[in-house]
């Protein structure tokens, strides 16, 4: 990869090529975490409840599919 003068990037590797085109997405999701940890600081409460309830679900999903695992492996 280098450099033009006008600051435009170009690949020219072609396997590199779509991780230029997939770095849209790397942004994206810096921008959404960047977005989520203001929220966090900026309402911590609020925070801990969410985190809270998505992990409660999270574990009683697993717990479910790990007794169905279990007893479908008992055989």
């Amino acid at each position: 990869m280098f450099i033009h003068k006008e600051g435009n990037m170009r690949v020219t590797d072609p396997e590199a090529d779509g991780l230029v085109l997939n770095s849209a997405w790397t942004n994206k999701i810096a921008l959404l975490m960047m977005i989520l940890g203001i929220i966090s600081i900026l309402f911590p409460l609020f925070v801990a409840v969410t985190s809270i309830l998505l992990f409660g679900w999270v574990f009683i999903f697993a717990g479910i599919s790990q007794i169905l695992y279990a007893l479908q492996s008992r055989n």
